[in-house]
């Protein structure tokens, strides 16, 4: 059994979650310096949202995780919204390898963009603290990075194209654009030290029962060109969203060594504000 697969899989299943020829980006922009900044025109995140994850591994509770929307805070002078995830393992499966993970996105809230990732990670033996501020008129990011396990600190910065997500953010991104099956759409993404072309494959139209109760639902599967950000070489990821406009996700599955990791919507979710 591959403890190490399952749980990056549980992890990142805690985080998941397009074309950007999207009819809700405008062509219009907003001058700063020598900056345009896009606007995002009926792109609106619900503040206070909170979703509740039970994890499994099979039928077996490998832990829970949640994803939030806390709040707007100001970055570099613009209003953004201040995106969280965690995830914990549960149960017996802590005595083997316990994951404690916290994530957190600041996403521009008028051009629905990337301006700083941070996250804290502890996979066993695995430790690692990383800042990342994603500079959009310079088109730069920059990344610092602890290995808490190896005593390892890194700094690092590089060029990124206009308008990129890091890996939270892209998942509520998804979830603001328009589903229509049959459909796919491709949005950049920052993991660490590098940008992938992230392809959302929109499948099908289900009807599924989850913990929370039963969802009409639109299914998508995220696809990366290379591998390493949400699915390992080989794997599959699928995402079922609410087939309404706010595309609440019930329910994501990954493939592992043996089985699936699944991640459900549990009933306590509070409502948005």
């Amino acid at each position: 059994m591959d403890n190490k697969n399952i749980f990056r899989s549980f992890v990142l299943l805690s985080l998941i979650a397009g074309s950007l020829h999207a009819a809700d980006i405008s062509s219009s922009t907003v001058a700063n310096s020598t900056f345009t900044w896009r606007q995002a025109t009926n792109m609106t995140l619900p503040i206070g949202e909170s979703l509740h994850f039970v994890v499994k591994w099979g039928l077996v509770v490998a832990g829970y995780s949640t994803l939030s929307i806390q709040n707007i805070d100001m970055v570099s002078g613009r209003p953004a919204y201040h995106i969280v995830s965690e995830a914990k393992s549960g149960g017996l499966v802590t005595a083997f390898y316990r994951v404690e993970d916290h994530n957190e996105a600041w996403v521009d809230q008028g051009s629905m963009s990337s301006v700083r990732y941070e996250k804290s990670i502890k996979e066993g033996k695995y430790q690692i603290d990383e800042s990342t501020i994603i500079d959009q008129p310079k088109r730069r990011y920059h990344m610092q990075s602890f290995r808490l396990d190896k005593n390892i600190y890194e700094q690092k910065e590089g060029e990124i194209p206009q308008n990129v997500l890091d890996v939270l953010s892209s998942f509520y991104y998804v979830r603001l654009m328009p589903l229509e099956v049959g459909k796919s759409f491709t949005i950049d993404v920052l993991s660490g030290d590098k940008v992938y072309p992230l392809v959302v494959r929109v499948e099908k139209r289900e009807t599924i029962k989850v913990p929370a109760g039963k969802f009409k639902t639109i299914r998508i599967e995220p696809l990366l060109r290379a591998p390493g950000i949400f699915i390992a070489k080989g794997n599959k990821l699928q995402v079922w969203l609410t087939d309404d406009d706010r595309h609440i996700p019930v329910r994501m599955r990954s493939e592992v060594f043996i089985g699936h990791v699944s991640a459900e919507l549990l009933p306590d979710t509070p409502p948005a504000e």
